[in-house]
């Protein structure tokens, strides 16, 4: 899994409370980063892209640097940030203006300046004039260029960006100025791939995904309910480029505070959003009800899906376990036995090609579009040999199919009376086209319309034989 970098990298960083999530939602254009009163609530890395002026870059939120927070995990949630600061091409140091300097912004402000980094000051909260004039006491902290800005109400934020433009680098970074990189090849600014990993609290997302970027972009501890926000990054495999996505670990909606539920809707937002999610379980604990709860609300997404069996590394290695242990995972998560099941260990990256090839077959599947003679012929036969049953005393007659799109695929039925159709032989006609047709790993989905008339059938003779 390689990754790479083309655009120069902001990034946010300050004290906890001070407006930073609020700042980075403004600049990459969409709520993204989780906002909330309450310090603490950003712990991960959330990176996206942003444009202003013909400029392009990423710009990345971090958690609040400082002993002022009370998060449990302030101390690693300090030390990555800082880690990215390092890497990065342009800081902007954001302070709160209500709040005045405080000794620890100082200690900051020092260890900036010894990178001999581009520095921005964003003094932030400058609702009005009044506390533009209070914020004069900022420049104390002798950085420059320092802007007073309003995030909430954007407020001079235009100086904000304009001063990130500034500092761009357009010589080590060509594809940073918009008007030169769209003379190049066109690129609708999608990765090939949208891959989404989904599953409850404590079962090895982060890592995982932190073992497929081939980096620690996404905070690990043994802490339930550790990643809060929707977490992108981008890597390449076999030629394909992906984007993949960790979400919050998902619980009871009943036990559900303020800052789980963004986390939820943002998990809810990204997976819409997304083409494959992969249902990460934990081997050790098997199967709870929260699997089959995460695994019901990827059914609705209507998604390809690959089943992840983490942390497998702790359990018997034999092709005998392994299949015994996929046999009773498509027991538990009926729903779901269309879904390749792989074995991984984030801990020690063993199995991640073998999820990545599963994935790009679930995403080729999921794109899939099938011959429509052949599914035709498929239908025809299979309703004559195994008809649907008589229902008060009708019978269920099939006109015609159609498949209408694709992601997932999905196919229209003509019929005589939809009233007639019951789940079972809705579940056989599903269960037919699996078995004709290559769609392991994704969803499909079925629509039942009423027709009076049928149409014509093809002679046996025009029609192409199913793959």
């Amino acid at each position: 899994m390689e990754s790479a970098r083309e655009l120069p990298l902001v990034v946010i960083v300050g004290r906890p409370n001070v407006g930073k999530s609020t700042i980075f939602n403004r600049m990459v254009g969409h709520r993204l980063a989780i906002v909330d009163e309450l310090p603490g609530v950003t712990r991960d890395l959330v990176t996206a892209e942003a444009e202003w002026d013909c400029r392009r870059y990423l710009v990345c939120d971090t958690g609040g640097i400082g002993s002022e927070s009370e998060d449990p995990l302030h101390e690693l949630v300090a030390e990555r940030a800082w880690d990215m600061v390092e890497a990065s091409d342009i800081v902007i140091f954001v302070t709160d203006v209500r709040a005045g300097i405080s000794e620890g912004e100082m200690e900051l402000r020092r260890a900036l300046v010894r990178l001999e980094k581009p520095v921005i000051l964003a003094v932030n909260k400058v609702d009005n004039e009044k506390l533009e004039a209070q914020a004069a006491e900022f420049y104390g902290i002798g950085i420059e260029p320092a802007v007073f800005v309003s995030a909430l109400s954007g407020r001079a934020f235009d100086e904000l960006l304009d001063a990130v433009n500034d500092d761009i680098d357009i010589e080590a970074y060509p594809l940073a100025d918009v008007r030169a990189s769209a003379e190049a090849e066109p690129d609708d600014g999608r990765s090939d791939i949208r891959l989404i990993v989904l599953g409850k609290q404590n079962v090895g997302k982060s890592s995982l995904v932190n073992a497929l970027l081939a980096e620690d972009k996404v905070m690990v501890s043994e802490l339930p309910g550790t990643t809060r926000d929707a977490i992108s990054g981008s890597f390449s495999y076999k030629d394909r480029a992906f984007e993949l996505t960790d979400t919050a670990g998902l619980k009871k909606i009943t036990r559900m505070d303020d800052v789980d539920y963004y986390s939820f809707t943002r998990a809810d937002t990204a997976t819409r959003g997304g083409e494959i999610c992969l249902l990460v379980l934990d081997a050790e604990r098997g199967i709870e009800e929260m699997d089959k709860r995460v695994a019901r609300r990827i059914e609705e997404y209507g998604r390809g899906v690959v089943i992840t069996v983490n942390k497998w590394d702790l359990m018997s290695q034999d092709e005998a376990a392994r299949d015994a242990y996929a046999g009773y995972v498509r027991r538990k998560l009926a729903r779901l036995t269309w879904a390749p099941v792989v074995f991984t260990s984030a801990v020690e990256a063993t199995g991640l090609e073998e999820l990545l090839d599963a994935v790009l077959s679930a995403h080729e599947n999921f794109n899939r579009t099938l011959d429509a003679d052949a599914l035709r012929q498929v239908i025809d036969e299979e309703t004559t040999i195994y008809p649907p049953p008589v229902v008060k005393n009708r019978n269920l007659v099939f006109h015609d199919v159609e498949q209408v799109r694709t992601c997932p695929p999905s196919f229209a039925f003509k019929v005589s009376d939809v009233k007639l159709l019951r789940k079972a032989y809705r579940n056989f006609l599903e269960n037919t086209l699996r078995k004709y047709f290559a769609l392991e790993g994704t969803h499909i989905r079925l629509f039942f319309r009423r027709s009076k008339k049928p149409v014509k059938k093809r002679k046996r003779g025009d029609s192409k034989n199913p793959p």
